[in-house]
């Protein structure tokens, strides 16, 4: 069959590399999961002989020959077919997700993921990305991105994964990244999410710069003029002066509150 790049289709074919993830998942007979991406079917037999259930979405009909052979052999594989991003992941029952995930949409996939819930996740993807979301504060790949997963979950780099373990060969390296969803109970209390994302969005747009610059800077983002802004920010319990790729997780939640309550309490 032909490749599509558009669905930026690279098939893992590396045994190694599916037995590292699928041990990563620590996978037993009562688990129930949720792949997104069938391939060839090489992680999908694995999780098959390992779990009590597997989800497999696809969108690509043309792997319905692959996907019969497998179905043909376990019976415990459910194929869905269908775009991941549009998919009702409710109507799925699944605890933990293993997948070599189409890059383009690994950041959309993930965040679907964190806001639906699971126990755990081990997932491929590009290498970079996977830097970023495992990066810590204070090091160059320390982001939005990094941010934004942390406070969700705890996250592990696993290992770096050649090209030559895909076919076709992608021009990168990949990495498999394992995602231990928190507990709510674990989590920081937060305001407002939305908010939250929105201040991310405001401060790492300039992270090199300092907390009231990159905030003044992006006041828009939080849905204020900068003159407002400069107002909200007066006497704020914080310490501003900090640069952006300096504060920690804890910090951008701390701020996030303290903001949405003093902007709130304008209104």
């Amino acid at each position: 069959m032909r490749y599509s790049k558009k669905l930026g289709q690279c098939f893992l074919r590396d045994k190694n590399i599916v037995k590292k993830a699928v041990d990563a998942a620590q996978l037993n007979e009562e688990d129930r999961v949720l792949e997104i991406g069938l391939g060839k079917g090489i992680l999908t037999r694995e999780l098959a002989e390992r779990a009590n259930k597997v989800y497999v979405i696809e969108l690509d009909r043309r792997l319905e020959p692959f996907a019969r052979e497998i179905t043909s052999r376990y019976d415990n594989v459910e194929v869905i077919w269908g775009d991941a991003l549009k998919v009702d992941f409710s109507t799925l029952d699944f605890n933990k997700v293993v997948a070599n995930l189409p890059y383009q949409i690994s950041s959309p996939i993930t965040f679907k993921l964190l806001r639906h819930g699971f126990d755990l996740a081990v997932l491929m993807y590009q290498y970079e990305f996977a830097k970023r979301m495992v990066a810590k504060k204070g090091t160059g790949s320390y982001g939005r991105l990094s941010v934004a997963i942390q406070y969700y979950a705890d996250v592990e780099f696993i290992c770096k994964v050649p090209p030559q373990a895909f076919f076709p060969r992608p021009k990168v390296y990949s990495a498999i990244v394992k995602i231990v969803k928190k507990r709510p109970e674990d989590m920081l209390p937060l305001e407002d999410p939305t908010f939250f994302e929105d201040l991310l969005r405001a401060l790492f747009q300039h992270k090199n710069k300092t907390v009231k610059r990159a905030l003044l800077d992006s006041a828009h983002e939080i849905g204020l003029e900068e003159k407002e802004l400069k107002e909200v920010l007066e006497g704020l319990d914080f310490n501003l002066k900090e640069r952006v790729f300096k504060l920690g997780v804890e910090d951008i939640v701390n701020l996030s509150n303290l903001l949405y309550r003093r902007i709130k309490n304008r209104v």
